[in-house]
């Protein structure tokens, strides 16, 4: 009785809070908790002439997304469940007129927001190790209950949506790929793209990007430096001074020492210099990183990679066919 109560009272100053910092006008939330069975109610909100009710089934796997947080829904995550219901959306008459209003979501949640704005914002939670699956996605209820776009993955869902001095509303969408020789997924590269909603549509905020480019101190200049000698060493060990028959064979494979320099975080410092407007900086470190007599390897290395000058060329080729090249490139002012 006693742990019930305590959840009770949890999960009203959580909704109380929640209520606090929404300012959409636009809706009304009501955090009442009922449950029945294996099943809970977790809140309604009015949107415009619409309802929405939010449930979560207590024994589902993926409950926990929830963090004891109202308005939120989780499907029963087996077969032949007797209520496969997150979210039920109803008219002003009370008709049922959509259920399960996100796809391929492990948790639905109201996202609790101080925006002012005429949408109806629900977070979708899907972890995973491929990086964030978390993604925001706007509804209207003007003149009729839809969903107007989906924003995604998001690079830190606990930043979210925000404005900045224009009153723009923006989102830091997670943005991913794969070294030019499309290696494992452990190799994969990450950076952030900011977006602004404009018409319903949501377009990339070059200005805001160039207003927060991040200016690297002596300490993070070093820091890179070191990673590059250190790479640089790695090749050289790799090339001059194998220790034993492994190495040896490593030596005549190109995958191991590739392996080893992405491990090494290799094009990830190269992807974040550049997506900082730091061109010149990334060529730098990968002149650092990659010594001379890497092309003494060259029978060895793939055709991409064979000798230092092609491998620039290569990654080069590839940063332009990045997803947002367009507003990367002006971020580093045209430098080349």
């Amino acid at each position: 009785m006693n742990k019930l109560l305590l959840f009770l009272i949890l999960f009203t100053n959580i909704a109380s809070n929640a209520e606090s910092q929404n300012s959409n006008h636009f809706l009304e939330c009501d955090a009442s908790l009922k449950v029945e069975g294996d099943i809970a109610s977790t809140g309604i909100c009015q949107f415009g002439e619409y309802q929405i009710e939010f449930f979560k089934n207590l024994r589902a796997a993926t409950v926990h997304l929830c963090n004891n947080q109202p308005f939120c829904g989780v499907q029963a995550d087996w077969k032949g469940a007797d209520f496969n219901i997150d979210t039920i959306v109803r008219d002003s008459n009370g008709n049922i007129v959509a259920t399960n209003i996100l796809e391929n979501a492990d948790a639905t949640l109201l996202y609790s927001s101080s925006l002012n704005i005429p949408y109806l914002v629900l977070l979708s939670k899907r972890p995973g190790s491929a990086g964030s699956g978390h993604y925001f996605h706007f509804f209207t209820a003007s003149p009729e209950f839809k969903k107007i776009v989906k924003i995604g993955p998001i690079w830190n869902s606990k930043k979210g949506i925000y404005t900045n001095k224009d009153q723009d509303l923006l989102v830091d969408i997670w943005v991913k790929n794969l070294p030019p020789e499309h290696p494992a997924l452990a190799n994969s590269i990450s950076y952030p793209i900011t977006l602004k909603l404009i018409d319903n549509e949501f377009v990339p905020a070059l200005e805001h990007m160039k207003s927060y480019l991040k200016v690297y101190n002596k300490d993070e200049l070093q820091k890179i430096r070191s990673k590059a000698e250190k790479i640089n060493a790695l090749v050289t060990k790799y090339i001059q001074n194998p220790d034993d028959e492994l190495e040896e064979y490593m030596l005549t494979s190109s995958v191991f020492m590739l392996n080893d320099i992405y491990q090494l975080g290799f094009m990830q410092v190269i992807i974040n210099l550049v997506r900082d407007g730091h061109l010149d900086l990334a060529w730098e470190f990968f002149d650092r990183a990659i010594p001379a007599s890497y092309d003494s390897r060259k029978e060895f290395n793939i055709p991409m990679y064979k000798t230092k000058k092609i491998m620039k060329e290569t990654i080069n080729n590839w940063l332009t066919d990045l997803e947002y090249w367009d507003e990367i490139y002006q971020l580093n002012q045209g430098k080349k």
